[in-house]
C-alpha cells in the first residue's frame, strides 16, 4: 500500500474482522470527542421525534384495547367497522415505527457526516482538528447525504427492509465523499469504493446493531424494573412532554453511548478501501502519461509469460482473469 498509509502496508488482502478491531479502537481513542456531535444530535432527534409521533402514541394507547378484544372474538364475525378499526392501527403503528427509525437515523447520518473526514484524518495518522472539520462538512451537499442515507434507507429497510440494507450496502460511503477535496463525482466515487464489498459492508452493519442489541438488552433486564410510562404523559388534557422525553432518553441510553461505533467501522473499510484505490490509480497514470508507449507495453505485459497485478503487485507466471494473490478481477483481452 501507499506510504501515506503506514497502517495498510504489505496487506493486499483484510478480512472483516480486521476492520471491525480497528474500529473498535478507533472508537475508544476518539469517544470523548465524537460523543459531544453525536450526543447532541442524538437527543436533537429523540426531542423531535417524541414531539412528532405523540399523537399518534395516544391513538395507539386507545385503540389497543378494542383491537384486544376484536383479535380474541370470532374472525368469522368481524364486521365491515372491524375491519377498519385493524385498518387504522395498522396505518398508525407503521407510521410510528416509520417515525422512531427516521429521525435517529437522520440525526446519526447527520453526525456521522459531520465527523467522517476528522476520522479518517485521526486514522491515516494525519494532523487534524474536529471543529474545522465540522465547519467544512456543514455545506449544502449533505442534504444529498441525509435524502440518500437517511430517508431513502428509513422508508426501504422499515417497509421492504432489503432495499435499505442495498442503499446502506451501496451507497454509505457517501458520507466519506460528499465533501472530499479529491472526490469529484462523490456519490459515483461512494458507488465505486462499495463494488465488490457487499458483504463486508453487510457485515459491518449488523455486527453494530448487535452489538446494540446485546448492550440494550443487558440494560432493559436492569432497568425494567424502574421505569414504567404512564399514559397520562400522552394524554393532551394532560401531555407532559419532559417526562416523555426523559423516558425514551433513558431506553435508549445504550445507542446514545455506542452511536459513533458504526462510523469508527466503516473508516476503517472506507481508508483501505481508497487506499487500494490510490494504489490501483499509480500502476495506471504512467500509461496515460505516456500515450506513445501506450500499446507496446501492454502488449509486451500481455504477450509475455506473465503479468503484475495492477492491485497487489504480485507477480503471476500465467495469466488468469482473476489474481491468484489478492482476487481481484484482471480488466485485460486475454
Amino acid at each position: 500500500m501507499s506510504d501515506d498509509y503506514p497502517k495498510l502496508n504489505n496487506q493486499s488482502k483484510k478480512r472483516v474482522g480486521e476492520f471491525l478491531s480497528e474500529g473498535i479502537l478507533l472508537f475508544g481513542k476518539n469517544w470523548l470527542t465524537l460523543i459531544i456531535p453525536f450526543g447532541l444530535l442524538f437527543i436533537t432527534g429523540i426531542v423531535i421525534k417524541n414531539l412528532v409521533i405523540v399523537d399518534l402514541e395516544w391513538q395507539l394507547i386507545l385503540i389497543t384495547p378494542k383491537i384486544e378484544l376484536i383479535l380474541e372474538g370470532d374472525p368469522y364475525l368481524i364486521s365491515p367497522e372491524d375491519l377498519n378499526l385493524l385498518l387504522n392501527y395498522l396505518v398508525v403503528g407503521l407510521s410510528v415505527i416509520f417515525f422512531d427509525g427516521l429521525f435517529p437515523t437522520l440525526f446519526n447520518v447527520i453526525a456521522m457526516c459531520l465527523v467522517s473526514n476528522y476520522l479518517y484524518n485521526k486514522f491515516i495518522g494525519k494532523d487534524t482538528k474536529l471543529i474545522p472539520e465540522l465547519k467544512k462538512a456543514l455545506n449544502g451537499r449533505i442534504l444529498l447525504v441525509i435524502l440518500l442515507l437517511a430517508v431513502a434507507f428509513s422508508v426501504g429497510y422499515v417497509l421492504l427492509f432489503i432495499p435499505g440494507i442495498l442503499i446502506f450496502a451501496f451507497f454509505i460511503f457517501y458520507i466519506f465523499t460528499y465533501y472530499s477535496d479529491d472526490s469529484e463525482h462523490p456519490i459515483k466515487d461512494a458507488r465505486n469504493l462499495a463494488k465488490g464489498e457487499f458483504w463486508k459492508i453487510v457485515g459491518i452493519f449488523f455486527f453494530y446493531n448487535l452489538i446494540i442489541y446485546v448492550f440494550d438488552t443487558i440494560y432493559y433486564m436492569i432497568i425494567v424494573n424502574f421505569l414504567n410510562a404512564n399514559a397520562s404523559w400522552y394524554n393532551p388534557s394532560t401531555r407532559d412532554y419532559g417526562s416523555i422525553i426523559l423516558y425514551d432518553f433513558i431506553l435508549n441510553l445504550v445507542p446514545f453511548l455506542l452511536t459513533p461505533l458504526l462510523v469508527c467501522f466503516l473508516t476503517s473499510l472506507y481508508a483501505y478501501l481508497k487506499a487500494r484505490k490510490e494504489q490501483y490509480l499509480r500502476y495506471q497514470i504512467p500509461y496515460q502519461e505516456t500515450p506513445q508507449s501506450y500499446e507496446p507495453h501492454i502488449k509486451e505485459v500481455i504477450s509475455g509469460p506473465g503479468i503484475y497485478c495492477p492491485f497487489c503487485g504480485k507477480y503471476m507466471r500465467v495469466k488468469f482473469q482473476f489474481c491468484m494473490h489478492c482476487g481481484k478481477r484482471l480488466e485485460f483481452e486475454v
